[in-house]
């Protein structure tokens, strides 16, 4: 009897034993699938620095990263946020973070860097083999943080100075890659617009992805003109394209003459505003190299007037030359967040069809 009854206790204690198991396994489960998301601005980037440092690099990287968009009132594509360590939860929930120190340093950006790196990241940074570490999900769903140290304040300065752009691209990049999925991606049962990406791929022979509230606004395969088109705030993008000309010289003239034609055409008289210095620099679009044009558009008989991108690019298989467009009216808000959804789109441009939809699969 005393037997049967000590199997009974061995028993019971394998059930609780195993139900203790499966209870802490789904807990750890559902507490993963509960992982709070990202929140707040991309353009606003908290940075833990310490007090000892940031006199000396705060203004490096500020001018890295604090780049003035163009836009009729004065608007920075990045905003730098300095936090102390009584503020930690506004680093730890941000979409981009950032924590940079020396390793030498004895406050709590340099204590957090050197707990949070592995040995082997410790002993890349102090042989000046890295400056740069980066993080995903380190406290948030969609979230990245940067760790930026050198072996001592010296280095970390003239490292920093250097790579400003390095920086700069790497953020950027990332906040694309990240809105870019939002912008595409199922929003109550509404998603990227396919069908209306195979006819315009039908109609003029190239792919561009379109976002669920982008539409067809106007133009015609015949035209060599396409415009898509969202409200509220309004933004566009065109694509315009012509073919090969060796007698022709493409050049800022050329591409402002081309714009402005254009615009009297489809946008009831929008022009590139010529109070405005434009900023050219080099790009890729799918690979294969870009001119980038930035400027401000106006309309002196409405008196409206906002930001654009561009882009002009050659196709060697078709020999053809791509005008992509896209521009914002976005009055009293912030421009930067709209002219960044056009700027992607524009980058979805491809005039190789087989690798659009290769990389649209």
């Amino acid at each position: 009897m005393l037997f049967a009854i000590s199997n009974v206790i061995l028993y019971s204690m394998k059930i609780f034993s195993t139900y203790l198991i499966v209870t802490t396994v789904a807990l750890a489960l559902a507490g993963c699938e509960m992982r709070r998301e990202a929140a707040g601005s991309y353009r606003k980037i908290p940075v833990l620095i310490d007090s000892g440092e940031s006199e000396e690099l705060l203004p490096i990287l500020s001018e890295a990263l604090e780049r003035e968009l163009i836009t009729p009132r004065e608007e920075k594509i990045f905003e730098l946020v300095p936090i102390d360590k009584n503020d930690f939860s506004r680093l730890k929930n941000a979409r981009t973070s950032i924590v940079i120190a020396s390793l030498e340093s004895p406050g709590p950006a340099g204590r957090m860097i050197r707990g949070a790196l592995s040995p082997d990241a410790i002993k890349a940074i102090e042989s000046n083999m890295r400056w740069i570490i980066v993080k995903k999900d380190l406290w948030a769903e969609g979230q990245i943080v940067i760790f930026i140290t050198a072996p001592n304040l010296d280095a970390l300065s003239v490292q920093l100075g250097l790579g400003k752009d390095r920086l700069f691209s790497l953020i950027n990049d990332s906040v694309n890659d990240r809105v870019s999925k939002w912008l595409f991606e199922d929003f109550f049962g509404e998603g990227e617009k396919l069908a209306l990406e195979d006819s315009v791929a039908e109609d003029y022979g190239f792919g561009i992805k379109i976002p669920r509230f982008f539409n067809w606004e106007k133009g015609r395969g015949e035209e060599k003109f396409i415009w898509l088109r969202a409200l509220e705030p309004e933004r566009w993008v065109f694509v315009w394209w012509t073919d090969m000309d060796s007698e022709v010289e493409y050049n800022i003239g050329w591409w402002r003459h081309v714009r402005d034609s254009l615009c009297r055409i489809y946008y009831e008289g929008d022009s590139v505003a010529r109070h405005c210095a434009l900023k050219m620099e080099g790009d890729k679009i799918g690979g294969r190299p870009a001119v980038g044009i930035r400027g401000l558009w106006e309309n002196s008989e409405n008196h409206l007037g906002g930001p654009f991108v561009s882009y002009v690019l050659s196709d060697p298989v078709t020999r053809r030359i791509f005008i992509v467009d896209g521009a914002v009216f976005a009055p009293v808000v912030k421009k930067e967040p709209y002219l960044r959804h056009v700027e992607i789109i524009c980058k979805s441009f491809r005039g190789d069809l087989p690798q659009f939809y290769s990389e649209r699969q």
